[in-house]
């Protein structure tokens, strides 16, 4: 695929993740939350950062270290899980890392199914 292509792919990708991925953070961060922390504006800068680190890195990064498709997408979305559910631990406590994986599991897994879904329907 040439790059302008790849990079107008990821892009739209890009787009539709944090669409997806970001309200959802701030959805379960404001059910799984106690008092007044975290805030939900914090929780969705997080969930921006969390996309903005690892959406990047497997696109580009990751198919340059795993070659087979298979292996490369259950060992990068796994990869991407622990990264966000380790960052939203770091940075929203006092949630716990075992609450943030789930987290972090829900909201790749969502995301993950919708852009599959996606690119069945448009292409």
């Amino acid at each position: 695929m040439p790059p302008t292509v790849l990079l107008v792919a990821w892009a739209w990708a890009f787009v539709r993740t944090l669409l997806v991925e970001v309200p959802l953070v701030v959805l379960l961060v404001r059910a799984l939350r106690s008092g007044t922390q975290p805030t939900l504006s914090r929780a969705g800068l997080v969930a921006l950062l969390g996309s903005a680190v690892t959406h990047p890195l497997l696109w580009f990064v990751w198919p340059l270290v795993v070659q087979d498709y298979h292996r490369y997408l259950l060992s990068g979305e796994l990869l991407v899980v622990a990264l966000e559910a380790l960052l939203l631990w770091a940075l929203l406590r006092p949630l716990s890392l075992r609450r943030c994986l789930g987290v972090s599991l829900v909201v790749n897994g969502a995301s993950m199914a919708i852009g599959w879904g996606w690119n069945t329907l448009v292409g």
